[in-house]
């Protein structure tokens, strides 16, 4: 998996390419990671290049809504595959990421309170 980071204000894209998996979980948590460490507010994913994931990145997904949530934080989706698109329905995750299809899109989704 190969990950970039690119800092918009307080969000941040990582554009993901390769497969998430349990396998390469490390790389994908420790980008995470450097992201919150940086004020963080709003990660979005960019999917647009990832082919695969499984069980473990659906939980990994997860997880990560909900810790920055507990920040004031949020997770979003953008550009997946429709396979990856549909493994995130039929797991019920789109009810916790919004997905979106322009980058910009994102961007403007941020629902975000002001920092205080």
């Amino acid at each position: 998996m190969q990950i970039r980071e690119r800092r918009i204000g307080q969000s941040v894209i990582l554009d993901l390419m390769g497969e998430l998996t349990y396998a390469n979980r490390t790389i994908f948590k420790a980008a995470v990671e450097r992201s919150k460490q940086g004020g963080c507010r709003h990660l979005i994913l960019n999917m647009r290049g990832v082919r695969f994931l499984d069980s473990s990145a659906l939980g990994t997904l997860a997880l990560l809504t909900q810790s920055l949530s507990v920040t004031q934080g949020m997770v979003s989706l953008l550009n997946p595959q429709s396979y990856v698109q549909e493994i995130v329905t039929l797991a019920n995750l789109h009810t916790l990421l919004p997905v979106y299809t322009s980058e910009q899109d994102a961007l403007a989704g941020s629902r975000l309170p002001a920092a205080g």
